[in-house]
């Protein structure tokens, strides 16, 4: 073998083990959420959680990799909070117009009218419950490049908001329960998480 032909081989594995390394990292981001994922009666999820501080860049990473599982399509249409994830801090990840945003210290201001949603949670397994939520939610944020933002958001988007909001409160879907079921709902085919 010519020393070209070497150096072509070479090229060829060095970008085939970056590849492999890259999917593997992909592949780890993605299993270690899920495998992170706590449910009850774990006692984080009873919490209280506690602000996010501007310097604490573990936790901002962790956002970010919760994001990616949101975007990856294993929850299209839901949300995950750190406390879901035994972090008993103030952040979470929502789904908004199909892109998943991270929501460091969020402040909830509810609006709209109360209305019954059909919601079902990662830490409640197999579990969907109706719950009462305001139809709409003005928040407020800190994005991951610690930019205040607000979103004024309604229906699915307002809901799952709500619930991931409640997360860092220590309140889950079933401390929130309707009595019944109601005659008119949120379309079941759309859950929360």
């Amino acid at each position: 073998m010519n020393k070209q032909t070497m150096r072509r081989y070479g090229l060829g594995m060095v970008s085939a083990v970056a590849m492999v390394m890259l999917w593997t990292a992909v592949s780890l981001s993605q299993s270690s959420i899920e495998d992170r994922i706590v449910t009850v009666p774990h006692p984080v999820l009873r919490q209280q959680a506690v602000p996010i501080r501007a310097d604490d860049e573990e936790t901002l990473q962790l956002l970010q990799e919760m994001a990616e599982y949101l975007e990856d399509g294993v929850l299209p249409k839901g949300g995950i909070s750190l406390p879901q994830v035994a972090v008993a801090k103030r952040g979470f990840v929502a789904m908004i117009d199909d892109e998943a945003v991270i929501m460091i210290n969020p402040t909830i201001v509810l609006t709209g009218e109360e209305v019954p949603s059909l919601e079902g949670c990662l830490s409640i397994p197999s579990t969907f419950r109706y719950v009462t939520r305001n139809s709409a939610v003005a928040v407020e944020y800190h994005d991951e490049d610690w930019l205040r933002q607000t979103l004024h958001l309604e229906d699915l988007e307002a809901f799952i908001v709500q619930h991931e909001n409640d997360h860092l409160n220590g309140i889950l879907i079933i401390d929130k329960l309707v009595a019944e079921a109601p005659e008119r709902s949120r379309d079941p085919d759309m859950p929360l998480e």
